[in-house]
């Protein structure tokens, strides 16, 4: 007897293509914004910044009013489809991980390491005012790409700016150990927009009606956590994925839905 004939996944491939897109848009302004930047914090003062070929000059404008807007609507959307670093994590992410990061044990500990984001979200505002200084020209090469000029930048930088490149640098690099670790743990945008998902008309919900509580969403989600959280991105993932077809877009207000139940933490997490 032939098995049914599952579903085609339509989200995933959607996502990606809209990831690529917004990398590759943004994606030199990432790279001027971790390597070259002449501020202690980057992305946060382009329009002012006296480098005038980074592409932030003009891409900055348009992105926050695409957070603002887009984080209104559907909280964390911004860090599920169109940020370049999420981007770059995801594909990282398809690397195959560290077995101990596998282990359900991991999860236990999981949530209070996603707290770190909110103290990193206060210490950034912080630095912003105290580092945010130095106006001196930054260092010019044949082009924003250019490896030699990012060597000069980094001999030119204060101990603070070199700081923050060793941190954005190893945040990426986790991604080899644990899917979107700086996602998770360390980025402050994405505790900003955390905030948002708690008040976002747009979330993911479930309906409690077909939910068995199963697990697999933790388990298998990019962030481990559950649809509807402050930390989901909804990347959409767990909507053709629930063996139940029990998670959806809906209304933050909309009403009928009862309390989660616990789901079964067995198997590990996705890493």
């Amino acid at each position: 007897m032939s098995q049914p004939r599952r579903p085609r996944k339509v989200i995933a491939p959607v996502r990606q293509v809209v990831q690529l897109g917004a990398l590759a848009l943004t994606g030199e302004w990432l790279w001027v914004g971790a390597l070259r930047c002449p501020y202690g914090v980057p992305f946060v003062s382009c329009t002012h910044c006296p480098m005038r070929v980074c592409p932030g000059t003009w891409l900055q404008p348009w992105v926050i009013g695409f957070l603002v807007v887009s984080s209104l609507l559907a909280g964390r959307v911004f860090c599920g489809w169109a940020c370049p670093m999420g981007a770059v994590q995801d594909l990282l992410g398809r690397i195959p991980k560290l077995r101990a990061l596998r282990l359900p044990r991991f999860g236990r500990i999981d949530r209070w390491l996603k707290a770190l984001k909110y103290p990193m979200l206060v210490l950034i505002i912080v630095a912003f005012y105290l580092l945010n200084t130095r106006f001196a020209i930054p260092v010019r090469g044949h082009g924003n790409w250019s490896l030699d000029a990012v060597r000069v930048s980094w001999l030119t930088y204060d101990i603070h700016s070199r700081v923050r490149v060793v941190v954005l640098v190893a945040g990426v690099l986790l991604a080899l150990a644990l899917t979107r670790a700086w996602c998770r743990y360390l980025c402050p945008l994405g505790a900003l927009l955390s905030i948002a998902n708690r008040i976002s008309l747009f979330r993911l919900g479930r309906d409690m009606a077909k939910c068995t509580g199963c697990g697999k969403y933790p388990r298998e989600c990019r962030v481990y956590t559950t649809p509807g959280t402050p930390d989901c991105v909804l990347c959409g993932d767990c909507i053709e994925g629930c063996p139940q077809s029990a998670i959806a877009p809906r209304l933050r207000w909309r009403s009928g839905e009862s309390k989660s139940p616990q789901p079964q933490t067995a198997g590990g997490e996705n890493g």
